[in-house]
């Protein structure tokens, strides 16, 4: 199978997620996504915290760039301190796609998934967040574990 073909298709649940929410150009979010990833983990427990793992959101993305919130799913929004970010993930359907290799990579993926295998799927984007899903087998330190790219999808 293609790093650019789905491994699955899922409904995903609703989810609240809190954490770093920053503006990045294209240009610079090589630099400035990992950046941002070592500023979240230095915030430690987010309050209303739920498991350990780690989302990277895509909020938005327009000719200057793009939204990116590092985050955590959390019981709710009230708990959170104002200069944390939030964004609400509503039940939506996701072609699910792996990412095995180093995180400094998934740029990559993000352009084959939205370059090549869109275009040609039977699915246009459902123009609501996509998310790049981070769990305990991903070590931060050594950008290693891999992870998911959750791209939201309709007919």
């Amino acid at each position: 199978m293609s790093m650019f073909e789905p491994s699955r298709y899922e409904t995903g649940h609703p989810m609240l997620l809190g954490g770093l929410r920053r503006h990045h150009t294209f240009a610079e979010s090589g630099r400035g996504i990992p950046e941002q990833w070592q500023q979240f983990r230095s915030l430690g427990e987010i309050p209303g915290q739920l498991g350990t793992t780690v989302y990277g959101a895509l909020c938005g993305a327009d000719a200057s760039g793009f939204e990116y919130l590092c985050g955590i799913e959390v019981e709710s929004f009230a708990a959170l301190s104002g200069d944390l970010g939030r964004i609400r993930i509503l039940e939506q359907q996701y072609a699910v796609f792996l990412h095995p290799e180093h995180v400094s990579e998934i740029r990559t993926t993000w352009e084959g998934i939205l370059n090549e295998w869109l275009p040609k799927s039977d699915y246009q984007s459902a123009q609501r967040p996509d998310f790049e899903v981070y769990d305990q087998e991903f070590d931060p330190l050594t950008g290693l574990g891999g992870g998911e790219i959750w791209l939201a999808i309709a007919r």
